[in-house]
């Protein structure tokens, strides 16, 4: 009884964090300043950036649990690829107009959200890539795009609590 008890309350947090716009648990005080700073470096709040988000079929999915856990574990393997395109391109791409420094300070940072991504993902475990439409959009995102990488940053800290939501629910 009481474990049905506990998934029932996991769901419907699950459904509240899901349904947030800003959902700010799970994000700690490093990874809010990490973010905000290539957030102001890299203008990821610019028009161009917010319209039409990667991620928000993801993040405000009604799925069930199960499904929630894989389309989250294929979001953080696009995040991968997106980090380590981004990190592959040095002085060319998303970080080639910035200065020395914040060029320096951002590779660090998505350095950082890296590693967090592998940490969930080992977490989560692997994913079936076959089982929802989401799941193929998700594998056509470009992550080579500058564009693309700008959403994506703009929306990690919303991922990264939706993330967190589902591995760490009693946090």
């Amino acid at each position: 009884m009481s474990s049905c008890w506990g998934s029932v309350c996991l769901l419907v947090f699950l459904g509240a964090a899901f349904v947030s716009g800003k959902p700010c648990l799970y994000i700690g005080e490093t990874l809010k300043e990490s973010h905000e700073y290539i957030s102001n470096v890299l203008s990821l709040k610019g028009q161009d950036v917010g319209l039409d988000p990667l991620f928000s079929d993801v993040i405000r999915s009604n799925s069930s649990l199960q499904i929630k856990v894989n389309l989250i574990n294929a979001t953080l393997e696009v995040y991968s690829r997106i980090f380590s395109s981004i990190l592959r391109q040095d002085n060319q791409g998303l970080l080639e107009n910035l200065s020395e420094t914040d060029r320096k300070k951002v590779t660090k940072k998505v350095e950082d959200f890296e590693k967090k991504i592998e940490r969930l993902m080992n977490k989560l475990g692997h994913v079936n890539h076959d089982k929802e439409n989401i799941l193929s959009k998700l594998q056509k995102i470009q992550v080579d795009d500058p564009l693309v990488q700008k959403k994506a940053l703009a929306e990690f800290k919303e991922v990264f609590q939706a993330a967190n939501v589902i591995i760490c629910p009693e946090c």
